[in-house]
C-alpha cells in the first residue's frame, strides 16, 4: 500500500515592499511537486486558523495552505490599522504564494469575518495569481460593516477592538492591553465616558476616523467595489440570517452576479445563508431556537461543498453557482437560482383603532397617531438580533416580550394567519414620523409572535434621518433580508423605537410620533413567495 507523503509545516516570513516581515506557516505535502495554494490571512493568530480548518487534512488533500499574521498582530511586525494594510499586504502575499517552489502559481483565499474581508481587500488590487474567494460572513465594503443605516454598528465593533487589544500583540504596550481586558470586563458601561477616553484609540488610532461616516479618504480605500468590475474570479459567499455582516455578504454575491460582472465571473458564484449568527455558524441553534440537524455542520455538506468548490475553482473548472437558503419555520434548505427570488411585496399597515394597535392587510380610512418618547440616557436594550457582543443577552432570534411594558417601544400585531405565509428576500419600511429633534433614528423590528406568546425576532434595523422638528415624513428603512415562513396560527409584528442599545449609538432625546392611516400609510412590506419559488 502507498503511503501518504510526509506534512511539513515551514514557518517563514513575507518581507512587504516597505520591509515589514509578515510572519507565515505553508502547511503542504514534503513530495517534491507544486501545489494550488489556500490562503488564510488573520489577526487572531495563524495556528488557531490552521486547527480550526485542518491544515493537514487539506495538504493531504493537495493543497499548499498558507497561513498569515495580518500586520501587527501576532508575530507580525509593523502596527496594525484595522483593514487598512489587507489590501497591499494581501496582494503582496499572493504574489510571494504564487512564486514559491511548492506552488503551482494558482492561490485561492478563504475566512471568516476579518479573515473574509483580507479577501475582499486583496481582490481590489486585482492579483493575476488569484483565481478564487471563500469569503464568510464578510463582504466588500468596511463601511457598509461599521455602519448601518447611517448608525455607527456600535456594539460590536467597540467589543471587538477592545478584544483585539485584550489579545495582545507585540505593537501594543503592556498597560494598553490591561486597560482593553479592563474595559472588555466591563463593557459597556466601561465606555460611558466617550469614545475619545477609551483605551480605543491607543488600540487603533482610527477610531476617531471611524466616528466620521462621510471620511471619504477612509472609507474609498476600505471598499473594494469599485475595483472588482470585469474581474474574472469564482467566489463561495456564506452568510448568516442572524449575522451582523449578513447584508455584507449578500451585497459581495451582488456585485459579483450583477451587470458590471464578468460574464464567466456571473457564472462563477454560489451563495449559502443559514440559520445562524456571527458565533454560532454552521449549528443547529441560534439564539432561542433550535433548527434541527439540517443547520448542523456535520450534517449539511457544506464543508465539503466549499472544499470541492474551490478545489474546482482552482482549476479552472465549472463549479456550483447559484444559491441555497435555509427557510427558517418550516427549517429545510431551498435551492433558488438567484438571490433574491421573484417575490410579491406586499404591505401590512400600521393602524390604531378601538385601542389597539395592529397590523391590516389594508390602510385604515381615518388617519391617526402614537407618541413616545426617546430618552438616549434610558435607550431601548438590544435583545438578540445581528450583534457580536460579549456580554448576553446573545446574537439571534430572542424572545423580545422583555420590552412588552416600555413606553417608548411601540407595538402593531396582526390577527393569526389562517395559513402559512413565507417571505424570501429583504423586508423593507415606510414609517410616516414627526420629530422634535433635527436629527433622530427610526428603529423597526419583524417579530414572530408564537401561539404560546413568544415573540421571536426575526430581523431588525435603523434608519438616521434629518428631519424639520415637528414636520412629518416618511422614513424608508430596510428592515433586512431574511428567509421565514410564518406559520399558520402565528402573528405578524412590527416593533418601532428609536433606539436599539448597545448595539447601535444613539440620537438626542425627542418626542416622536408615528403617523398612520388615511394618506399616513406607515407600513412594512413583505416579500412574499409563493409555491412555485417553494417549489424549487
Amino acid at each position: 500500500m502507498a503511503r501518504s507523503p510526509r506534512i511539513v509545516c515551514l514557518d517563514t516570513t513575507v518581507v512587504t515592499p516597505d520591509g515589514v516581515p509578515l510572519a507565515t506557516d505553508v502547511t503542504v505535502a514534503d513530495d517534491g511537486e507544486r501545489h494550488p495554494v489556500l490562503l488564510f490571512r488573520t489577526p487572531y493568530g495563524r495556528a488557531s486558523v490552521r486547527g480550526a480548518h485542518d491544515a493537514i487534512g487539506l495538504a493531504r488533500l493537495g493543497w499548499a495552505v498558507v497561513t498569515q499574521d495580518v500586520r501587527g498582530r501576532w508575530d507580525s511586525g509593523g502596527a496594525f490599522l484595522p483593514f487598512r494594510s489587507e489590501r497591499a499586504d494581501g496582494a503582496h502575499t499572493i504574489a510571494w504564494c504564487a512564486s514559491q517552489p511548492w506552488s503551482n502559481g494558482a492561490v485561492v483565499m478563504a475566512g471568516a469575518s476579518y479573515n473574509g474581508f483580507t479577501q475582499w481587500l486583496a481582490l481590489a488590487d486585482r492579483p493575476t495569481p488569484l483565481r478564487a474567494i471563500a469569503p464568510a460572513v464578510s463582504g466588500p465594503s468596511v463601511r457598509d460593516a461599521v455602519y448601518e443605516g447611517g448608525a455607527l454598528q456600535y456594539g460590536v465593533f467597540t467589543a471587538w477592538t477592545l478584544g483585539i487589544g485584550a489579545l495582545g500583540s507585540a505593537s501594543l504596550d503592556r498597560a494598553v492591553v490591561a486597560a482593553a481586558l479592563a474595559e472588555l470586563d466591563g463593557w459597556p458601561r466601561s465606555l460611558s465616558e466617550g469614545i475619545e477616553k477609551s483605551t480605543l484609540p491607543q488600540i487603533s488610532p482610527d477610531w476617531t476616523r471611524w466616528l466620521d461616516p462621510e471620511d471619504e479618504a477612509l472609507w474609498s480605500s476600505l471598499d473594494a467595489t469599485p475595483a472588482v468590475s470585469g474581474l474574472d474570479i469564482a467566489g463561495y459567499h456564506l452568510a448568516g440570517w442572524h449575522d451582523l455582516f449578513c447584508e455584507s455578504t449578500l451585497r459581495g454575491y451582488q456585485l459579483l452576479t450583477g451587470e458590471s460582472a464578468d460574464e464567466r465571473t456571473r457564472r462563477r458564484q454560489r451563495l449559502v445563508v443559514g440559520p445562524w449568527s456571527h458565533a454560532s455558524m454552521l449549528r443547529r441553534s441560534t439564539g432561542d431556537l433550535d433548527f434541527g440537524v439540517a443547520a448542523q455542520g456535520e450534517f449539511n455538506g457544506l464543508l465539503e461543498e466549499q472544499v470541492a468548490f474551490l478545489t474546482g475553482a482552482v482549476a479552472g473548472h465549472d463549479v456550483p453557482s447559484g444559491v441555497r437558503v435555509f427557510v427558517m419555520g418550516t427549517n429545510r434548505w431551498l435551492d433558488l437560482a438567484a438571490w433574491p427570488p421573484p417575490s410579491d411585496p406586499t404591505p401590512l399597515f400600521l393602524t390604531h383603532e378601538d385601542g389597539q394597535r395592529r397590523l391590516r392587510w389594508s390602510p385604515a380610512q381615518t388617519e391617526g397617531t402614537d407618541r413616545y418618547r426617546h430618552d438616549p440616557t434610558n435607550p431601548v436594550p438590544t435583545i438578540g438580533g445581528r450583534t457580536l457582543h460579549p456580554t448576553p443577552p446573545q446574537a439571534g432570534p430572542l424572545d423580545q416580550r422583555v420590552l412588552d411594558s416600555r413606553p417608548d417601544v411601540v407595538i402593531y400585531t396582526s390577527d393569526p394567519l389562517e395559513r402559512d405565509l413565507t417571505i424570501i428576500g429583504t423586508v423593507e419600511a415606510h414609517v410616516v414620523l414627526s420629530s422634535t429633534a433635527e436629527e433622530t433614528d427610526v428603529t423597526v423590528k419583524l417579530v414572530d409572535v408564537h401561539p404560546d406568546g413568544a415573540a421571536m425576532l426575526v430581523v431588525d434595523s435603523i434608519r438616521r434621518v434629518q428631519t424639520t422638528p415637528g414636520r412629518p415624513q416618511q422614513v424608508d428603512l430596510t428592515v433586512g433580508s431574511t428567509a421565514l415562513t410564518f406559520r399558520a396560527g402565528h402573528r405578524i409584528r412590527v416593533e418601532i423605537a428609536s433606539s436599539n442599545y448597545p448595539r447601535f449609538d444613539t440620537c438626542e432625546a425627542a418626542e416622536q410620533t408615528i403617523h398612520h392611516g388615511g394618506r399616513a400609510a406607515s407600513r412594512i412590506v413583505l416579500p412574499v413567495v409563493g409555491a412555485t419559488v417553494m417549489a424549487s
